[in-house]
Formats: structure tokens, sequence, C-alpha cells
């Protein structure tokens, strides 16, 4: 962390320089302390850099972690794998073989497949936030007090039956449009939720995105005598980590030729 706050120190003059010339023309003192109040919210180089370093430490695990289980359960479920081949061979013939961020954009199915995969393998099992004031519960008689860590356990609550019918079937349908209007946003918080959910949510939905749609236009993803159903995952302090993941790869005879 110091390291980084030496970088971003030594940096902070040549970027000053450079928006003089910039898009925005030149950022005199009273414009950048504009832009810095912008909605009464501002971010101290500690908290800059705590940002940038989570992107890197935070963000490896979560996103590898999201593509096994993304491909497990397509694995699992082949039905489900060829809709999203022939969405994606749709949408590709369009634009020429080009994986433009609009083409991914109108993958629509992929998104929910994403999705529901999140729903039942979170790669964060559960979120700590701490109060800033006293909370009562409802009619309970129970009063949060200022200052509590409050754990909330995101597995538990996007298996929760009430919130989600038939919890553990993989139904990316559960993410269109109209059944996300049926629930509770706070149902499925795989980035977490509020002013200070995952800084890197778009990065790594992008990331994943990009990733599943050059698998899926070149491979099946199949399940082999090693592939353990269900998954057995290691203890650990929030993170879902499978023990063993094993899936087989077979090349496809009709690839999607991407640019």
């Amino acid at each position: 962390m110091d390291t980084a706050k030496e970088v971003a120190q030594d940096q902070k003059w040549e970027n000053d320089k450079d928006d003089i010339t910039s898009n925005y023309g030149g950022q005199d003192e009273s414009n950048q302390q504009n832009i810095k109040n912008v909605s009464n919210k501002s971010l101290t180089l500690d908290e800059l850099v705590g940002q940038c370093v989570i992107f890197f430490l935070a963000g490896y695990d979560t996103t590898a972690s999201t593509l096994s289980y993304v491909s497990y359960l397509l694995a699992l479920h082949p039905e489900i794998q060829t809709k999203l081949y022939v969405e994606l061979r749709e949408i590709l013939q369009s634009t020429k073989g080009e994986l433009t961020y609009e083409a991914l954009q109108e993958m629509k199915y992929l998104d929910n497949v994403i999705s529901e995969s999140m729903r039942l393998y979170p790669a964060v099992t559960r979120l700590e936030r701490m109060t800033v004031s006293d909370c009562k519960l409802g009619n309970s008689g129970i009063t949060v007090p200022k200052g509590m860590i409050v754990t909330i356990p995101i597995y538990a609550i996007q298996r929760d039956p009430n919130l989600f019918p038939d919890p553990e079937k993989f139904d990316p349908d559960r993410f269109t449009p109209e059944e996300r209007a049926k629930r509770d946003p706070c149902a499925f918080m795989p980035f977490g939720a509020g002013p200070r959910n995952c800084v890197g949510m778009r990065f790594a939905l992008m990331e994943v995105k990009v990733c599943l749609a050059y698998v899926i236009a070149n491979f099946k993803i199949m399940r082999c005598p090693e592939t353990k159903v269900p998954l057995e995952f290691h203890l650990g302090p929030g993170l879902l980590i499978s023990k063993h993941l094993v899936l087989k790869f077979e090349e496809r005879t009709d690839k999607i030729l991407l640019k």
C-alpha cells in the first residue's frame, strides 16, 4: 500500500500538467474543487489507492471463480449452452464477427446466464457493513446500535425459496426484466449494494462476458468422469472456492469466427 501511495504522489504532478491540455481544457483551482465536490463526495488519496489495490487483489480470484462456475453450470445444462451459442452466433453474424461493446450489450441471454450463475455461486458469500446510526428493526424491539458490524449472508439470501422458487435449479430466465421486477433489488447482491458496492463491477462483468463469448464460440463445455456433482468447497473467510472442478472442452466443428 505504501508503494502504491508513493507512485500516486509521484504521478500527481504529471497528471496536473496533463490536465492543462486535456479534452476538458484547463483545470484551474476552482474547477478542480468543483469536480472534487460533485454530489458532495470526494475520495482521499488513501481511498483512491485502496480502490486501485482492490482491482488487483480482489479482481483476480473472484472473476476466475465466476468463469469457472458459469462453465460448470453450462456443462451440466447443455440445452442452455446451446441457446447461448445460438444467441452469440446470431448477434455476431450481424456484426460480421466483431465482438464489440455494443454486441455484448445485445447478448441478453448471456447476461441472464451469468447472473443466475452468480446467484447460485457468488464469488463472495457475505458482506459486512458498519451501522452509521442506531437502527430499529421494525416492531421487533431490537435496536442495532451505531458502530456495530452487520454481516449480510449473500449466499443464503440468494438461495431463499421465498425469493427464488426452486432455488437449487439453474434457470437463467429468472433474470428477464419481467422476473427481476417481481423481486426486491436486494434479493440479488453478488456485487453488494448502495454507494459502496463493488467498484470493479462493470469491468468484471465485461471481462467475464468477453471470455465466455470466445469460449462458447470455439468450444463445447462438457462434464467428464472427473466432474463432481455437487461441487465441494473449501471453508474460507467469505470467498466461495471449489475444491475440485474438472470439465472437458471439445472443439466445435461449427466455430464462430471472431475478429
